[in-house]
């Protein structure tokens, strides 16, 4: 199973679960004036040259359109950022009860600082309907109980 974290800069300085709602019912649709967007437009390309600043290592790969995936070098790990218009998307496996899943949350969370530091990028994580900024350490925390909670479920089913 995958982990996904969405990574947005919203218009107004912090993302809310109304930002989220409109997200979900209007995010699909290319026709929606730029006014009525409550996250800003990015450019996919640039940020993934500015992550890769960060982490060199980073494998870029074209995406559909004008998105942009980077992997993590280490394919054990799964970890994608997906770079789109509008924001990343983070994905990483769901892992229990292991030192991986602390060192693929510590990658992780290397990235969303960074995002939140240089460009004020905030964050939602769906799986535990929570938002967060950058500077949120307990954010970590709360992801890795919540896997350390739902692997075994998963692995027993």
């Amino acid at each position: 199973m995958i982990y996904e974290i969405h990574l947005y800069v919203p218009k107004t300085g912090e993302l809310t679960p109304a930002m989220m709602e409109w997200l979900y019912e209007h995010g699909q649709e290319s026709g929606q004036p730029e006014p009525f967007w409550p996250v800003r437009r990015i450019r996919p390309h640039a940020l993934a040259r500015r992550l890769m600043r960060l982490d060199a290592t980073l494998v870029p790969l074209q995406g559909p359109g004008d998105d942009v995936e980077l992997h993590y070098p280490n394919a054990e790990l799964g970890i994608v950022l997906y770079l789109h218009d509008r924001g990343v998307i983070l994905f990483f496996p769901y892992m229990a009860y292991s030192i991986y899943s602390r060192v693929v949350l510590g990658i992780c969370y290397t990235y969303i600082r960074y995002l939140y530091e240089v460009a004020g990028f905030w964050s939602f994580d769906p799986q535990i309907n929570r938002f967060a900024s950058g500077d949120d350490f307990g954010a970590l925390e709360r992801t890795a109980v919540l896997m350390d909670q739902v692997m075994p479920k998963l692995l027993s089913t």
